[in-house]
């Protein structure tokens, strides 16, 4: 019984793998990058190495060079002519205008998280505001900063709105270009921990609208704290 010869693989559809393959791995670059920027170790002004980028997170350099092109388009790089691809540097007005977008989105996602929460996940929230109160005592502003984003991630996952998730990281993920000088004075962290009690308590409570009010509230102070903060430096 002869078999039947094997079909080739056109070559179309070996460019669409390869291109497949290659935007998931710009992905998961791109997605690195952020979370560099968002941490503090790569901080405004700072030139990207994209051979160092490549070799620290083992990839070739066209993966890195495309996810700075998509970077540059989020908002969070800026390319100069002649000198290379930077992280932003962002002014006082623009991070102004941010904070004002992303307290309108976080009046919703609160709102809809108050809606939508699970025992579940309201027993999450719960242990990021006492974890966030234990780093508070300890003046570990790093440690804050870190649950303070998965606490903000959290609700907006609760909130189960992809299109409103999407609008809220792109602006969220500019703010990192400036928004942990909005933690560093005495005291503000536990003042922010406590408004994000105050939030939790909401939820609790099923409170729509004030859970709204209550983080349109907290971004607000942010703004507050953040401005404060650039001008006594």
């Amino acid at each position: 019984m002869s078999k039947s010869p094997s079909t080739p693989t056109s070559s179309s559809a070996l460019e669409q793998i390869q291109q497949r393959r290659s935007r998931t791995l710009t992905t998961i670059v791109r997605e690195e990058i952020a979370t560099l920027i968002a941490s503090g170790e790569l901080s405004a002004g700072v030139r990207i190495n994209e051979s160092e980028l490549a070799i620290r997170l083992g990839v070739s350099r066209g993966p890195v060079r495309e996810a700075c092109r998509s970077l540059e388009e989020a908002g969070l790089l800026a390319s100069v002519v002649n000198q290379g691809v930077f992280v932003r540097e962002i002014t006082l007005d623009d991070a102004r205008e941010l904070y004002e977008v992303r307290g309108a989105l976080s009046g919703l996602i609160g709102r809809l998280a108050a809606e939508r929460a699970t025992d579940a996940a309201l027993a999450d929230v719960r242990a990021l505001v006492s974890a966030m109160e234990d780093a508070a005592q300890a003046e570990n502003m790093s440690r804050y900063y870190a649950l303070n984003l998965e606490f903000h991630d959290l609700l907006v996952k609760i909130a189960s709105n992809q299109t409103l998730a999407d609008l809220y990281l792109s602006i969220v993920n500019r703010t990192h270009l400036f928004r942990r000088r909005g933690l560093v004075h005495q005291g503000s962290l536990k003042t922010s921990n406590q408004e994000h009690r105050q939030i939790l308590d909401a939820l609790e409570r099923r409170d729509a609208a004030e859970a709204e009010r209550l983080l349109s509230l907290h971004v607000a102070r942010g703004w507050t704290r953040l401005a404060s903060s650039v001008e006594t430096h």
